[in-house]
Protein backbone atom coordinates (compact mmCIF):
# COMPACT_ATOMS: atom_id res chain seq x y z
CA UNK A 1 0.00 0.00 0.00
CA UNK A 2 1.32 3.42 -0.92
CA UNK A 3 1.56 5.96 1.91
CA UNK A 4 -0.61 9.02 1.47
CA UNK A 5 2.36 11.39 1.80
CA UNK A 6 6.10 11.22 1.20
CA UNK A 7 8.28 13.91 2.79
CA UNK A 8 11.74 14.16 1.23
CA UNK A 9 14.50 15.61 3.42
CA UNK A 10 17.71 16.33 1.43
CA UNK A 11 20.68 16.36 3.79
CA UNK A 12 24.30 17.44 3.78
CA UNK A 13 26.07 17.23 7.14
CA UNK A 14 22.88 17.46 9.21
CA UNK A 15 23.78 15.04 12.00
CA UNK A 16 23.12 17.68 14.67
CA UNK A 17 19.86 19.18 13.37
CA UNK A 18 18.21 16.16 11.71
CA UNK A 19 17.18 14.25 14.89
CA UNK A 20 14.98 17.11 16.13
CA UNK A 21 13.39 17.45 12.70
CA UNK A 22 12.57 13.76 12.55
CA UNK A 23 11.17 13.79 16.09
CA UNK A 24 8.88 16.69 15.24
CA UNK A 25 7.50 15.03 12.11
CA UNK A 26 7.15 11.58 13.64
CA UNK A 27 5.28 13.04 16.62
CA UNK A 28 2.94 14.99 14.36
CA UNK A 29 1.87 12.23 11.97
CA UNK A 30 0.10 8.96 12.84
CA UNK A 31 2.14 5.81 13.34
CA UNK A 32 2.40 3.38 10.43
CA UNK A 33 3.46 4.01 6.84
CA UNK A 34 -0.14 4.17 5.53
CA UNK A 35 -0.17 7.90 6.36
CA UNK A 36 3.38 9.17 5.82
CA UNK A 37 6.93 8.18 4.97
CA UNK A 38 10.02 10.29 5.62
CA UNK A 39 12.83 9.90 3.09
CA UNK A 40 16.19 11.11 4.35
CA UNK A 41 18.54 11.60 1.38
CA UNK A 42 22.12 11.89 2.60
CA UNK A 43 24.00 13.62 -0.20
CA UNK A 44 27.56 12.65 0.65
CA UNK A 45 27.68 13.83 4.28
CA UNK A 46 30.90 13.40 6.25
CA UNK A 47 29.54 14.00 9.77
CA UNK A 48 27.61 10.78 10.35
CA UNK A 49 24.24 12.00 9.08
CA UNK A 50 23.42 8.54 7.68
CA UNK A 51 24.21 6.85 10.98
CA UNK A 52 21.92 9.24 12.83
CA UNK A 53 19.12 8.65 10.33
CA UNK A 54 19.68 4.88 10.37
CA UNK A 55 19.20 4.79 14.15
CA UNK A 56 15.82 6.47 13.82
CA UNK A 57 14.82 4.26 10.87
CA UNK A 58 15.65 1.15 12.90
CA UNK A 59 12.95 2.11 15.41
CA UNK A 60 10.30 3.59 13.09
CA UNK A 61 9.17 2.08 9.79
CA UNK A 62 8.06 5.49 8.54
CA UNK A 63 11.70 6.54 8.00
CA UNK A 64 13.77 5.43 5.02
CA UNK A 65 17.37 6.46 4.34
CA UNK A 66 18.98 6.93 0.93
CA UNK A 67 22.60 7.92 0.46
CA UNK A 68 24.84 8.98 -2.40
CA UNK A 69 28.51 8.08 -2.68
CA UNK A 70 29.55 11.74 -2.89
CA UNK A 71 28.04 15.21 -2.69
CA UNK A 72 26.17 16.29 -5.83
CA UNK A 73 23.92 19.14 -4.69
CA UNK A 74 20.48 19.76 -3.23
CA UNK A 75 18.72 19.43 -6.58
CA UNK A 76 20.28 16.02 -7.14
CA UNK A 77 19.29 14.88 -3.64
CA UNK A 78 15.70 16.05 -4.11
CA UNK A 79 15.42 14.20 -7.42
CA UNK A 80 16.78 11.04 -5.82
CA UNK A 81 14.22 11.29 -3.03
CA UNK A 82 11.31 11.97 -5.36
CA UNK A 83 12.25 9.05 -7.59
CA UNK A 84 12.23 6.78 -4.52
CA UNK A 85 9.09 8.25 -2.94
CA UNK A 86 6.02 6.03 -2.80
CA UNK A 87 3.43 8.54 -1.61
CA UNK A 88 0.47 9.78 -3.61
CA UNK A 89 1.61 13.27 -2.59
CA UNK A 90 5.29 14.23 -2.43
CA UNK A 91 6.71 17.16 -0.48
CA UNK A 92 10.32 18.18 -0.07
CA UNK A 93 11.56 20.45 2.67
CA UNK A 94 14.69 21.38 4.59
CA UNK A 95 16.24 18.87 6.96
CA UNK A 96 17.03 21.59 9.51
CA UNK A 97 13.36 21.75 10.45
CA UNK A 98 12.90 25.40 9.51
CA UNK A 99 9.47 24.41 8.16
CA UNK A 100 7.57 22.49 10.79
CA UNK A 101 4.93 19.84 10.10
CA UNK A 102 2.12 22.40 10.41
CA UNK A 103 3.64 24.30 7.48
CA UNK A 104 3.86 21.06 5.49
CA UNK A 105 0.17 20.46 6.20
CA UNK A 106 -0.66 23.82 4.61
CA UNK A 107 1.07 22.82 1.39
CA UNK A 108 -0.49 19.35 1.43
CA UNK A 109 -3.97 20.87 1.80
CA UNK A 110 -3.33 23.06 -1.26
CA UNK A 111 -2.56 19.96 -3.32
CA UNK A 112 -6.26 19.24 -3.09
CA UNK A 113 -6.90 22.08 -5.53
CA UNK A 114 -3.75 22.13 -7.69
CA UNK A 115 -1.09 19.60 -8.78
CA UNK A 116 1.78 21.77 -7.51
CA UNK A 117 1.82 23.84 -4.30
CA UNK A 118 4.79 25.89 -3.17
CA UNK A 119 5.44 27.64 0.09
CA UNK A 120 5.86 31.41 -0.03
CA UNK A 121 7.18 33.65 2.74
CA UNK A 122 4.79 36.59 2.44
CA UNK A 123 4.02 39.65 4.54
CA UNK A 124 5.78 39.60 7.90
CA UNK A 125 7.25 36.19 7.15
CA UNK A 126 9.09 37.67 4.14
CA UNK A 127 10.88 40.05 6.49
CA UNK A 128 12.26 37.30 8.73
CA UNK A 129 15.91 36.27 8.72
CA UNK A 130 19.19 38.18 8.34
CA UNK A 131 19.05 41.35 6.19
CA UNK A 132 21.59 40.08 3.65
CA UNK A 133 19.62 36.89 3.10
CA UNK A 134 16.39 38.86 2.65
CA UNK A 135 18.11 41.08 0.10
CA UNK A 136 19.55 38.07 -1.74
CA UNK A 137 16.11 36.48 -1.87
CA UNK A 138 14.55 39.60 -3.39
CA UNK A 139 17.33 39.91 -5.97
CA UNK A 140 17.05 36.26 -6.93
CA UNK A 141 13.28 36.42 -7.31
CA UNK A 142 13.71 39.45 -9.53
CA UNK A 143 16.15 37.47 -11.66
CA UNK A 144 13.62 34.63 -11.94
CA UNK A 145 11.04 37.02 -13.32
CA UNK A 146 13.44 38.58 -15.83
CA UNK A 147 15.32 35.50 -17.03
CA UNK A 148 12.71 32.74 -16.80
CA UNK A 149 9.41 34.61 -16.69
CA UNK A 150 8.49 33.04 -13.34
CA UNK A 151 5.92 35.27 -11.72
CA UNK A 152 6.13 33.91 -8.17
CA UNK A 153 6.72 35.72 -4.91
CA UNK A 154 9.20 33.20 -3.49
CA UNK A 155 10.84 30.72 -5.83
CA UNK A 156 13.44 29.65 -3.25
CA UNK A 157 11.21 28.71 -0.34
CA UNK A 158 12.43 25.34 0.89
CA UNK A 159 8.96 23.79 1.00
CA UNK A 160 7.26 22.52 -2.16
CA UNK A 161 4.67 19.83 -2.84
CA UNK A 162 3.47 17.83 -5.84
CA UNK A 163 0.84 15.30 -6.66
CA UNK A 164 2.62 12.12 -7.65
CA UNK A 165 2.03 12.44 -11.40
CA UNK A 166 3.19 16.05 -11.39
CA UNK A 167 6.34 15.18 -9.45
CA UNK A 168 7.22 12.44 -11.89
CA UNK A 169 6.61 14.65 -14.93
CA UNK A 170 8.68 17.54 -13.59
CA UNK A 171 11.63 15.77 -12.02
CA UNK A 172 12.29 13.23 -14.74
CA UNK A 173 13.03 16.26 -16.96
CA UNK A 174 14.99 18.23 -14.37
CA UNK A 175 18.79 18.38 -14.55
CA UNK A 176 20.06 21.16 -12.26
CA UNK A 177 21.92 19.72 -9.27
CA UNK A 178 22.47 22.95 -7.33
CA UNK A 179 20.26 25.41 -5.49
CA UNK A 180 18.61 26.79 -8.64
CA UNK A 181 16.79 23.48 -9.09
CA UNK A 182 13.68 25.10 -7.57
CA UNK A 183 13.46 27.62 -10.39
CA UNK A 184 14.01 24.90 -12.98
CA UNK A 185 11.23 22.80 -11.45
CA UNK A 186 8.81 25.71 -11.56
CA UNK A 187 9.74 26.47 -15.16
CA UNK A 188 9.10 22.84 -16.10
CA UNK A 189 5.76 22.86 -14.30
CA UNK A 190 4.78 25.94 -16.30
CA UNK A 191 5.87 24.37 -19.58
CA UNK A 192 3.90 21.23 -18.75
CA UNK A 193 0.76 23.29 -18.13
CA UNK A 194 0.59 22.38 -14.43
CA UNK A 195 -1.20 24.82 -12.16
CA UNK A 196 1.03 26.07 -9.35
CA UNK A 197 -0.45 27.70 -6.23
CA UNK A 198 1.52 29.66 -3.65
CA UNK A 199 0.79 28.93 0.01
CA UNK A 200 1.74 31.41 2.75
CA UNK A 201 4.16 29.71 5.17
CA UNK A 202 6.48 30.78 7.94
CA UNK A 203 10.07 29.60 8.37
CA UNK A 204 11.88 29.45 11.69
CA UNK A 205 15.52 30.52 11.76
CA UNK A 206 17.95 27.69 12.40
CA UNK A 207 21.59 28.07 13.39
CA UNK A 208 24.21 26.37 11.23
CA UNK A 209 23.01 27.32 7.75
CA UNK A 210 24.90 25.65 4.88
CA UNK A 211 24.16 28.54 2.50
CA UNK A 212 27.05 30.90 1.69
CA UNK A 213 25.42 33.96 0.20
CA UNK A 214 28.15 35.31 -2.09
CA UNK A 215 29.36 32.09 -3.69
CA UNK A 216 26.01 30.29 -3.73
CA UNK A 217 24.18 33.30 -5.19
CA UNK A 218 26.62 33.49 -8.09
CA UNK A 219 26.32 29.75 -8.74
CA UNK A 220 22.53 29.99 -8.60
CA UNK A 221 22.45 32.80 -11.13
CA UNK A 222 24.83 30.87 -13.39
CA UNK A 223 22.52 27.85 -13.17
CA UNK A 224 19.50 30.01 -13.98
CA UNK A 225 21.26 31.42 -17.05
CA UNK A 226 22.08 27.84 -18.11
CA UNK A 227 18.39 26.90 -17.71
CA UNK A 228 17.38 29.86 -19.86
CA UNK A 229 19.83 28.84 -22.58
CA UNK A 230 18.75 25.20 -22.39
CA UNK A 231 15.13 26.28 -22.77
CA UNK A 232 15.97 28.34 -25.84
CA UNK A 233 17.71 25.30 -27.38
CA UNK A 234 14.64 23.14 -26.75
CA UNK A 235 16.53 20.92 -24.32
CA UNK A 236 13.51 20.48 -22.09
CA UNK A 237 11.28 19.44 -24.97
CA UNK A 238 12.90 16.01 -25.12
CA UNK A 239 14.83 15.93 -21.88
CA UNK A 240 16.48 12.56 -21.13
CA UNK A 241 15.33 10.64 -18.09
CA UNK A 242 18.19 10.45 -15.60
CA UNK A 243 18.37 8.16 -12.59
CA UNK A 244 19.84 10.39 -9.86
CA UNK A 245 20.44 7.43 -7.61
CA UNK A 246 22.46 5.61 -10.26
Amino acid sequence: MRPALSIVLPCLDEAERLPATLRAYLAHYPAGRAEVELLVVDDGSTDGTSAVADRVAATDQRVRVLRTASNHGKGYAVRAGIRAAQGELVVFTDADGSYGPEQVDRVVAALGVAPVAIGARLGEAAGAGPPLRRLASRVFNRAMRLLLGLDFHDTQCGLKGFRREAAEAVFRRARVDGYAFDAEALLLAHRLGLEVVEVPVRAEDRAGSKVHLAGDALRMLADVWAVRRATARGAYDEAPVRDPAG
